[in-house]
């Protein structure tokens, strides 16, 4: 595998964290270059995805492609494990695009009270999020990607919605972030029951074939996993807080709200 094989989805997804922190950098007066620096990052993250579109073999190929597998925190046994496969590369190559359209959104149009730079910084950070969990092959990994989500969300409904988007923030982030404590949870349990002890999704798949989990833990497991997802999807009951935050949120916040 080449190098850039090995590079491609680690830049498409940390591309649009280089450019909040380029942003960050850029003075407050200078507001029409924020706006293109916004149409910049999503726009050269895009240019990847293309790329990684027409280098991706389609068809029968066994395991993942562009793929990414080091040692991160090995105290944890996590892995920075990343890669793509028929069912990750379209979600992923949706979240570029419409990240991208976001962006150029943005240039004409900035909800009140405006602060492009705020704005932008936090949208793309939340493309990395997004990008991030349709690319991890490492539940640590994943997890870091689907709360980093969290957090830009809360902000861009809080200070950039509707009359009463201070309530659907905090609905939002609180209904997820309980969510995801299951989540972890079921994360955790599937690390101390695999043997050898790994958070790796590939290596969990090969040893659930031949040491399966008692059914009872199974089911546990598989509990908190789908209450964690079943809320951030939101499937019902458990959909009370999108309405408020379809609702409260900025045009932008919507679209990527619903794509996440």
């Amino acid at each position: 595998m080449s190098g850039w094989e090995k590079s491609a989805v680690t830049l498409a997804v940390l591309l649009p964290t280089a450019g909040t922190f380029v942003i960050a950098l850029v003075p407050k007066s200078m507001d029409r270059l924020v706006r293109w620096l916004g149409v910049l990052f999503t726009g050269a993250a895009l240019g990847i995805g293309v790329a990684i579109l027409f280098g991706f073999h389609y068809g029968a190929h066994p395991g993942l492609q562009f793929e990414a597998n080091a040692s991160w925190i090995s105290t944890i046994h996590a892995r920075y494990h990343v890669g793509l496969d028929g069912i990750s590369l379209p979600l992923f190559e949706l979240t570029l695009l419409l990240s991208f359209l976001c962006a150029v959104y943005t240039i004409r149009f900035l909800p009140a009270p405006g602060r492009p730079k705020g704005f932008l910084g936090l949208m793309l950070l939340l493309e990395t999020g997004m990008a991030g969990t349709f690319v991890s092959f490492d539940l640590v990994l994943f997890f870091i990607f689907w709360e980093l989500v969290l957090v830009p969300m809360y902000f861009l409904i809080g200070i950039w919605g509707s009359a009463n988007r201070e309530y659907a923030a905090i609905k939002f982030f609180l209904y997820t972030l309980f969510g995801s404590v299951f989540m972890l949870l079921g994360f955790l349990a599937l690390f101390f029951k695999s043997n050898p002890h790994t958070f790796d999704i590939i290596q969990l798949q090969q040893i659930a074939a031949t040491r399966p989990i008692v059914k009872s833990l199974q089911v546990l497991i598989f509990s908190g996993l789908f209450l964690g997802f079943a809320i951030k999807v939101p499937m019902w009951p458990f959909h009370t807080w999108l309405p408020d935050a379809h609702t409260e949120a900025p045009t932008v916040g919507s679209v990527l709200l619903a794509s996440s």
